[in-house]
């Protein structure tokens, strides 16, 4: 169909600049203002389809409640003599992030948790008005001298009520895959519900992106990328790119969990936790810049001029000069050598303005130390067994506790919190039926993050029978607990029977559950 030169009798077309899935956007003149826009009318082989034309329609309503600087403002919306739907809306000057990809690759870890804040920064407003993306892409993320702006919110649907997902839309039923399969949420490929978590695991995807130089998943057929993002885990992040800082791998695979629920919750969570995981390297910066004395004494009050500090520390220096030359003209050289050591005690603390931090906890802790420290945090039990993990913050201590007074073992997880030790997490490892046996514990990165795992294994066994086992797998980085227990059938056959939690069953459980089926599988053979 023919484009008109004129839409609305204000808009005067000047030329193409993209095409999307459903519509073309053109860059226009308005008329009246003499300011650029940009105008997406919808294609013409989707127009004789009302379903698609409404569809499109939702796009104008939807974005028009987003009033955000970093998305795109809509100016205009209506139909073209021939019934196509137009949107008229900001131009945006800039690179997409894709072409921005092309030319350089990839990015720093700073400039792409940068660019990462400012999307989730978008989302939390859109999310807050119940509205979910669910087709973000690097095509679709513009970068501004002003920063991120994020574009095409076409595919959006709302949210009905304050709930967190719901159904697919109605319209979108009849087989159409609604986004891009390689920032899909596994969810979204699967056609179930998406929610604000389902952007987040997109956001998830673009970080990948942006410092590996490719997304985690990629196929010339997009049905295979599909499957692949829905049960596949994606490539460790540090395999490809071992210059990344391993907290900030850690916060990418957490946003490309395939349980939503391991995800964060919100957007706000999103970018907090990318932020946090650069702010060590930001401290070990500023650790490394030096601080003369002046400068120390200036950073106590931003506020006051320049010239008053200098003053201040002049001043402070002809008083420290006066008390040595006081010590020595009165107490000789032993004195002087005194005096000396209360001035330099002085000059320590002017400088440091602020407490120590505490120490963690050793860098080869033992398991000597390690048994000590549990059984301190733990006073009412008997430590059985202990192990040293690798944790993100440090080295944390999984202890196997035995408490006499509940009849119960239990699995302690120790760790730093300012000055002290204390037991962040208390597992029970015993249930019904699975009582008075002994349990010990192993340490692996089983997921191979960087982190440690610890799984705790316990077996009851009885003369000429198969034994009676439980496994508790426990991953400190997301507090997730996956168990499985391994019992003889009830009839006179060496078999047994294998029961796992629920959450073990998911496919980003599929490593946690092959570690716990191997432990299983020597005395095991059916599982």
């Amino acid at each position: 169909m023919h484009t008109p030169d004129t839409i609305a009798g204000r808009f005067r077309i000047e030329c193409e600049i993209g095409r999307g899935g459903m519509g073309t956007v053109y860059r226009a003149s308005h008329l009246g203002l003499g300011r650029p826009v940009a105008v997406k009318i919808l294609k013409p082989e989707f127009a004789a389809d009302p379903e698609l034309a409404e569809r499109f329609m939702r796009e104008a309503r939807t974005m028009a409640k987003l009033r955000h600087p970093r998305a795109a403002m809509i100016f205009d919306v209506g139909r073209l003599d021939d019934g196509r739907p137009f949107i008229v809306m900001e131009y945006v000057e800039g690179a997409t992030l894709a072409e921005t990809l092309v030319r350089e690759h990839r990015l720093t870890p700073a400039r792409a948790v940068r660019v990462a804040s400012e999307i989730c920064e978008v989302l939390a407003e859109a999310h807050g008005l119940g509205i979910v993306h669910r087709d973000l892409k690097p095509s679709n993320i513009m970068l501004t001298e002003r920063g991120v702006c994020v574009l095409d919110f076409g595919i959006a649907k709302v949210l009905s009520g304050a709930a967190d997902t719901t159904r697919t839309h109605a319209t979108t039923e009849s087989g159409l895959i609604i986004g891009t399969p390689r920032y899909m949420s596994p969810e979204q490929c699967m056609g179930r519900g998406v929610g604000a978590r389902s952007d987040l695991y997109s956001v998830g995807v673009l970080v990948y992106e942006m410092l590996a130089g490719r997304p985690p998943f990629t196929d010339q057929m997009s049905s295979a990328v599909l499957v692949k993002q829905a049960t596949a885990a994606p490539p460790p992040l540090l395999a490809l790119c071992p210059d990344v800082p391993r907290s900030l791998a850690l916060a990418v695979h957490t946003l490309l969990a395939k349980n939503p629920i391991n995800r964060p919750k919100r957007a706000a969570d999103a970018r907090a936790l990318l932020e946090a995981s650069l702010a060590p390297l930001r401290v070990s910066a500023e650790a490394l810049r030096p601080a003369p004395f002046t400068a120390t004494i200036a950073a106590l009050d931003a506020n006051r001029s320049v010239l008053f500090f200098r003053a201040a520390a002049a001043f402070v220096t002809a008083v420290m000069l006066g008390w040595l030359l006081l010590a020595w003209s009165h107490g000789g050289s032993s004195a002087q050598g005194s005096a000396a050591r209360s001035d330099v005690a002085t000059v320590r603390a002017a400088v440091v303005v602020a407490p120590p931090r505490p120490t963690p906890l050793p860098a080869s802790l033992s398991l000597d130390e390690a048994f000590r420290i549990a059984s301190s945090v733990s006073p009412r039990g008997k430590v059985s067994d202990a192990r040293v993990m690798r944790a993100g913050n440090g080295q944390v201590i999984a202890a196997v506790l035995n408490q006499p007074r509940e009849k119960a073992m239990y699995l302690h997880i120790v760790e730093r919190r300012g000055r002290d030790f204390r037991v962040t997490k208390r597992v029970p490892l015993d249930v019904d039926n699975f009582r008075g046996v002994n349990w010990t514990a192993d340490v692996e990165d089983i997921d191979g993050d960087g982190d440690d795992e610890v799984v705790c294994s316990g077996e009851e066994t009885r003369p000429g029978d198969v034994p009676n086992q439980r496994f508790v797998l426990y991953v400190p980085r997301t507090r997730q607990l996956y168990t499985l227990r391994v019992a003889p059938e009830r009839r006179p056959s060496n078999t047994v029977h294998a029961t796992w939690s629920a959450n073990a069953l998911y496919d980003d459980a599929r490593r946690y559950r092959h570690a716990l089926r191997q432990r299983a599988f020597a005395t095991s053979r059916t599982l």
